[in-house]
């Protein structure tokens, strides 16, 4: 039989020529040595031993949870007249918590952040899927005046010699009641300048950052 099959033992029972080729009717039997009892080629299978999900479509991969690991901290630079103190969170870029030009010291945005556990009092404003999660507004504004205090005190200064805010909340409909309450109660009695902005959104899941001048 054809070499290409397994080995087959049959009997013709009819032939008619056709067209000068032809055609029979055969009777096949399976050899008793088994083989006969192999599909086609199935002595030939193949795996494929590659890597699993390779024909996943770009809809599924899209639709992935995003990383969990939050913006990457960095030690703060230690630039010229760079003021920075381990008692304020790392900054998520490469900049230093402060710095000193002539009498005064310029801040970097300060969020709620806690040094060294990373925690933010009152809670992120959403999960690590993006969820919005309730939080206290009052609580985060709080421990920004707390970041800026420690930082103006590393530099020898303190909050009662502010001169400049710059804040930013992530919903001012929601927040700027609460944030204007704790601001009466701490910077708000040393009386300075202050504009508040509404941002789409900031690096870490924090409701509130201020960017401060002060003098020394």
């Amino acid at each position: 039989m054809n070499d290409n099959r397994n080995d087959l033992t049959g009997n013709v029972l009819a032939y008619e020529p056709i067209h000068g080729a032809g055609a029979a009717v055969v009777v096949l039997d399976p050899e008793s040595n088994g083989t006969g009892d192999k599909e086609y080629d199935e002595d030939d299978v193949e795996f494929y031993g590659g890597d699993r999900g390779v024909l996943d479509s770009a809809e599924s991969k899209s639709n992935a949870s995003p990383s969990n690991s939050g913006p990457e901290l960095y030690d703060p630079v230690e630039g010229k007249n760079a003021v920075n103190t381990n008692k304020a969170p790392k900054p998520v870029g490469a900049y230093p918590h402060a710095r000193r030009e002539g009498d005064l010291i310029y801040l970097s945005g300060v969020g709620p952040r806690q040094p060294g556990d990373n925690s933010i009092p009152g809670g992120p404003i959403k999960d690590s899927n993006g969820n919005p999660l309730n939080y206290d507004i009052k609580a985060q504004t709080r421990a920004v005046v707390d970041n800026i205090s420690r930082i103006l005190e590393e530099a020898g200064s303190s909050l009662d010699k502010v001169i400049d805010v710059t804040s930013f909340l992530v919903d001012m409909d929601r927040d700027f009641a609460g944030y204007n309450q704790v601001w009466a109660e701490t910077l708000g009695k040393v009386g300075p300048t202050r504009t508040t902005l509404a941002i789409r959104a900031l690096p870490t899941p924090i409701a509130v950052e201020m960017k401060v001048i002060a003098k020394i």
